[in-house]
């Protein structure tokens, strides 16, 4: 089978400083298109920052010969991401939404901030940063959208009513523009994976993950 090439594409990951987004963009990478590493470098609960994660991974696509830059912005600035695309490389083609958190409380006692905050992040973060780059996928008539969901969204899970919520938001927002981008070649889809990774390293059990990444 011929292998799928990303050769002359440009595209924007997000969460991409470890686990599963630093595996799309070391594939992508190798692949042949030029990445942007977005990661805040934060904890999986979202709190401080650092630029280490996602020049690391940018250091590792160069090192093999491929072509990357760091991006550090929240992706509620997600203007301000696919803005590094277009600078530093000319163009938008594939936007991976795959930054998250995790605030895990039951929902008797989920507070307004609870909820807020990790639907901040994964639904209306994954619309921002998506929202920027639907311009130049009209113009160019070609975009790529892949957004990030989960078993939670789709059946639930313990503690998890704000995230679940948000994940399966996700599959709506993804049905919707798969719709209105479909005439203009914007193809939008909805993974659902399941790996150990940073936001569920304490949560799966030993040889229950499907993949495994290292960080």
């Amino acid at each position: 089978m011929q292998e799928l090439r990303f050769d002359g594409r440009v595209v924007v990951v997000t969460g991409a400083g470890a686990g599963l987004g630093r595996a799309y963009a070391l594939l992508f990478a190798s692949r042949g298109a030029s990445v942007i590493v977005n990661d805040l470098g934060s904890s999986r609960h979202g709190d401080g920052s650092n630029t280490k994660s996602a020049d690391t991974v940018v250091q590792e696509i160069r090192q093999n010969g491929g072509k990357a830059v760091a991006n550090y912005d929240s992706v509620l600035d997600g203007a301000k991401i696919i803005k590094t695309a277009i600078d530093t490389f000319g163009r938008i083609d594939v936007v991976i939404n795959n930054a998250g958190i995790l605030r895990d409380v039951s929902f008797a006692k989920m507070t307004d901030a609870q909820w807020d905050v990790i639907h901040s992040v994964h639904l209306k973060g994954s619309m921002k940063t998506t929202q920027a780059a639907w311009p130049y996928f009209i113009k160019q008539k070609y975009g790529r959208v892949i957004f990030t969901s989960s078993n939670s969204g789709l059946y639930g899970n313990f503690g998890q009513s704000n995230y679940s919520s948000a994940k399966l938001g996700l599959v709506g927002l993804a049905n919707t523009l798969a719709i209105e981008g479909a005439s203009k070649n914007i193809y939008t889809n909805v993974i659902v994976p399941t790996a150990a990774s940073r936001l569920t390293e304490d949560i799966l059990p030993p040889g229950e993950s499907i993949l495994s990444i290292s960080r």
